[in-house]
């Protein structure tokens, strides 16, 4: 849900939830290049701990942010460019939206509560890699019947979003069209993406 709205905001689809903050649409226009692109944008976890308070409860926290890549079609699909440049207006997004990311969690509750799930995820790596021995007390407050039930019903495959806007320009001079046929110029800037929070890179 967080990454379906994020592509709503960076569309312009949505109402902006930090005054000042503009979209990828925004930048586009503003750029007035007149040539259609494919990027992706996701949400990943850029910094993460464990911290442990002073009456021995481990806090998790983490620096969240967006990213975003240009990409390029190849021989498989579609793929990471190896170089997107700064000023592509995504790039321009994903970056206001992480200066802006704790402001927006507060405000967004889809966001607040993928900012949480980070969290937890983040605290059961640490766990996990520490080997944690957990007091039986713990294991007996889930309801372990209901968790396969509900995972048994829980559907793994999880849908591609993207978002596409065509922009179509008409040029004319004398009452004659120029360039094409029609005289019809169309732009087309498609936006993919989802949640990718890369723990791995944590240790």
């Amino acid at each position: 849900q967080a990454a379906y709205h994020l592509k709503e905001l960076s569309m312009g689809e949505s109402e902006q939830p930090v005054v000042g903050m503009r979209s990828m649409t925004d930048y586009s226009e503003e750029e007035r290049a007149g040539q259609g692109w494919n990027a992706r944008e996701w949400f990943t976890v850029r910094n993460a701990e464990v911290c442990k308070s002073t009456d021995s409860v481990l806090i998790p926290r983490v620096e969240m942010s967006v990213e975003a890549r240009e990409q390029v079609e190849g021989p498989s699909g579609w793929q990471d460019a190896k170089v997107t440049r700064a000023d592509h207006p995504l790039v321009k997004f994903a970056e206001e939206f992480t200066h802006n990311f704790d402001l927006i969690a507060e405000r967004k509750s889809v966001v607040y509560h993928l900012r949480e799930l980070a969290k937890a995820s983040v605290l059961a790596k640490f766990l996990l890699d520490t080997q944690v021995t957990l007091d039986e007390a713990w294991l007996k407050t889930v309801d372990w019947p209901a968790v396969k039930e509900a995972a048994a019903k829980c559907s793994l495959e999880i849908p591609q979003l993207w978002n596409d806007r065509f922009h179509s320009q008409v040029r004319s001079h004398s009452g004659a069209s120029l360039g094409k046929p029609d005289g019809v110029f169309t732009t087309m800037h498609s936006a993919y993406g989802g949640v990718q929070f890369g723990l791995d890179r944590f240790r």
